[in-house]
């Protein structure tokens, strides 16, 4: 049975999503011009933080899943077998002065991947590639599996003849 992993909201984006919430309201309500602006960011920042967490926690789409054949990433578009996985390990991001635990899933081929990667997604994952070394980072604040279950999952079903 694979593990599926789903984003879980978290404070920042239940912040975003419900601000964009009121701004769509405001300028819904407000019905002019400045209103039809203050609506569309609104509804634009909806779909850009809301769209995932809908998509995932309603829709039951996973942001990971992990299985016999290899690692596929569905909201990312990407899909790697065993063979184009270097490696899986625990890192941290830092965000000002304190730091969040990601999962970095290396490939073998990174600037491959990026390339698979759906378009709105691209400059993350260039961004990453840059960063990290590997454009598949996922924040462990939004997930709802720990990076240790993850890691687990990924050492139990991959073949022997790779590190993880």
């Amino acid at each position: 049975m694979p593990l599926l992993v789903r984003l879980r909201p978290n404070g920042p984006y239940v912040l975003f999503t419900l601000a964009a919430v009121v701004a769509v309201v405001f300028g819904v309500t407000r019905a002019d011009l400045l209103g039809a602006v203050i609506a569309v960011a609104g509804a634009v920042v909806l779909v850009l933080f809301g769209g995932p967490i809908i998509v995932s926690t309603v829709c039951r789409v996973p942001v990971l899943a992990v299985d016999e054949s290899g690692i596929r990433l569905p909201l990312m578009g990407v899909r790697l077998s065993w063979d184009e996985v270097a490696s899986v390990r625990r890192s941290a991001a830092l965000r000002g002065k304190t730091s969040t635990p990601v999962l970095l899933i290396v490939p073998t081929r990174p600037e491959i991947v990026v390339v698979r990667v759906r378009p709105w997604l691209l400059r993350e994952a260039r961004g990453n590639l840059a960063r990290y070394g590997t454009p598949i980072v996922l924040s462990d604040l939004s997930l709802d599996h720990s990076i240790d279950d993850i890691v687990t999952a990924v050492r139990r079903r991959r073949p022997a003849t790779g590190e993880v």
